[in-house]
């Protein structure tokens, strides 16, 4: 999967792609909005949440913010996307036939 996404920053526009999980993730933070992701919550497809979370703050300059979450074993985090990212396309691997 690649996604094509873009966001303002000081008054510049950024444009940016992201491939893999990374672009899954990002689809999966925009789409959750001020609710957020655990890696719970999307367990079946992201088995390094927080890696992908940091690329996309490291790489593309996005603010994420992470909430400690309680919970009778100890706490999880909470990945909220506080960067207003507009998605302009996504891509779909095509499967050979």
């Amino acid at each position: 999967m690649k996604v094509t996404a873009s966001y303002m920053h000081g008054g510049k526009l950024y444009v940016f792609s992201v491939f893999g999980q990374q672009a899954k993730a990002l689809k999966a933070l925009v789409n959750a909005k001020k609710k957020g992701i655990t890696a719970l919550e999307v367990a079946g497809w992201a088995y390094r949440l927080a890696s992908y979370c940091h690329i996309l703050r490291s790489t593309h300059g996005l603010n994420i913010r992470t909430d400690k979450e309680k919970h009778e074993s100890g706490w999880h985090a909470r990945y909220v996307l506080q960067t207003d990212v507009t998605i302009a396309n996504t891509e779909h691997e095509k499967k050979a036939a």
